[in-house]
């Protein structure tokens, strides 16, 4: 009998002492007054968007209570597969096109705020055609027959690309796509082995400095005679459905953080290009230029969707933009916060 009354007594103090202890969950990080109730640490793979580390660098994640915890390499899929599976969880580099073939595909990821636009200055525009500067490529009809490079397929470089050509009467199956990541790209055109280099502003920039290649055109321009320069470029940033359900306030608070980021870009734009550099470890170039919208232009996301349209990744109707993205969680929009 006494063992029994010691066993008992013994499992009410683990029961009342576990109802004492608090156990973190969701509910815990609420935004409150501009910032997290207590700290989130954010999963994110480095070196993805100029932005976030902007946000980072300067304190403005902090501010809001977000710490990050920056991951190693992709270890397999995509950036948005892994945020899906929650290897990490923000999308934070990509574009509408992305989001809306992984949708396509069944994974619940959706846009919470606009990343970079493009621009026409070649430091803070998103990407550039390359060719040799010797005369045999001078219009896009010079494009016939030849072989384009582009990073990946599904995604912006072969959009734009094919973009450019449909608004140059020129048929898809009248030039070669090959797949080549952007930093093998300039080595491939000098030695004649492509005719097209496609890349992202970074490796642009560095490939001008050197004699012997010029700009056959830019995603700035193609987006301008698609109606919108700056949406040419549009990158936007993104959390799975599960965790935007999970955690409104971190949400919430990333906005917060990174829409400061941005335009702290935009206002000291040399030495974010500096800061950029420095944090990857790279030589120093272009960075990106950041919209001043404070939520998602449901227009720009528009914009793309019909270029997917116009060049057979989508079907006529077959997105519905207003099931890409959200502005219910973004404070600017619903006036929790003005700044």
């Amino acid at each position: 009998m006494k063992r029994i009354v010691v066993v008992i007594t013994l499992m009410l103090s683990i029961l009342l002492v576990a109802g004492c202890s608090k156990t973190v969950d969701e509910g815990d990080y609420q935004f409150q007054n501009g910032k997290l109730s207590q700290e989130f640490h954010l999963k994110v793979i480095k070196g993805g968007a100029f932005d976030y580390a902007m946000a980072d660098l300067n304190g403005f994640f902090k501010d809001v209570g977000i710490v990050t915890d920056y991951q190693g390499p992709l270890k397999g899929g995509t950036l948005v597969q892994s945020v899906v599976k929650g290897d990490l969880d923000i999308m934070h580099s990509g574009h509408v096109i992305n989001v809306a073939m992984a949708r396509q595909a069944g994974m619940k990821i959706k846009i919470v705020m606009e990343g970079m636009v493009d621009h026409p200055d070649s430091d803070k525009g998103h990407m550039y055609w390359l060719i040799q500067d010797n005369g045999k490529i001078n219009s896009p009809q010079d494009l016939i027959g030849k072989k384009i490079a582009v990073a990946n397929r599904g995604s912006c470089v072969d959009l734009l690309t094919y973009e450019y050509l449909r608004q140059n009467g020129i048929q898809k199956d009248q030039v070669e796509l090959l797949t080549m990541p952007d930093v093998q790209q300039e080595q491939a055109l000098r030695q004649g082995l492509i005719d097209v280099a496609v890349v992202h502003s970074t490796y642009s920039i560095a490939a001008q400095q050197r004699p012997g290649l010029k700009v056959l055109v830019s995603s700035y321009q193609i987006g301008v005679a698609a109606g919108d320069g700056e949406a040419g470029g549009l990158a936007v940033r993104a959390f799975s459905e599960d965790f935007i359900k999970k955690y409104p306030g971190v949400v919430k608070a990333y906005i917060a953080g990174n829409y400061r980021g941005q335009q702290w870009g935009n206002k000291n734009f040399e030495e974010a290009k500096q800061l950029w550099a420095k944090f990857n470890d790279a030589p120093l170039s272009g960075g990106n230029w950041h919209a001043t919208d404070k939520w998602v232009d449901e227009k720009k996301i528009q914009f793309w969707i019909d270029m997917m349209e116009r060049n057979g990744f989508a079907k006529p109707g077959e997105i519905n933009a207003k099931d890409l993205y959200t502005n219910d969680l973004n404070p600017f929009y619903t006036g929790e916060l003005k700044e």
